[in-house]
């Protein structure tokens, strides 16, 4: 058993090889993720209604009982950006503290500065992607939650990349 548990701190503790930061990268992206649907669905569909019926968060929930509250398409692109920008931070902090605690070596910069770019390049990302999103749902006619799950992925490699190239020392 401490054979297992030491191995998992040397794993979780290495951050020079790519292939293993990936790795970890892909794990923190999944914390990451759960954190933006969390924050993204619940206020959707319960605080600010940005979802069209039919979405497939509506079908998840229409198992128990629950419905989606439909509201104006301009309501609801306003709606959108909204929840976006609120799991955005929510995410995005979770985000950094789990990338510089296994992912990532810090160092680059000071601690101030590497916060600073971390959130600079990952608002330029949020903006660019939650752009795209925003017409992939009102040009192209595409679900919200097919939208959001195509640029979350899109975002993620973005931002693996931007990350480790100018936030981290590697």
């Amino acid at each position: 058993m401490k054979t297992i548990l030491s191995n998992l701190a040397e794993f979780l503790r290495s951050k020079d090889k790519l292939s293993m930061q990936f790795i970890k990268y892909l794990f923190c992206g999944g914390i990451t993720f759960v954190v933006d649907v969390a924050v993204f669905y619940l206020m959707a569909w319960l605080l600010l209604p940005s979802l069209r019926e039919g979405d497939p968060f509506g079908m998840v929930i229409g198992v128990f009982g629950w419905k989606i509250g439909a509201v104006p398409e301009e309501v609801l692109l306003r709606n959108f950006v909204i929840n976006k920008v609120v799991a955005f931070l929510a995410s995005n902090t979770a985000a950094y503290v789990t990338n510089a605690m296994f992912v990532f070596q810090g160092g680059r910069h000071q601690r101030f500065k590497e916060v600073g770019l971390f959130y600079l390049f990952s608002t330029i990302s949020f903006v660019v992607f939650t752009w795209l999103s925003r017409l992939l749902i009102s040009q192209f006619g595409w679900q919200v939650s097919w939208s959001y799950f195509f640029v979350f992925a899109c975002a993620m490699v973005t931002n693996f990349t931007m990350r480790k190239k100018f936030v981290f020392k590697g």
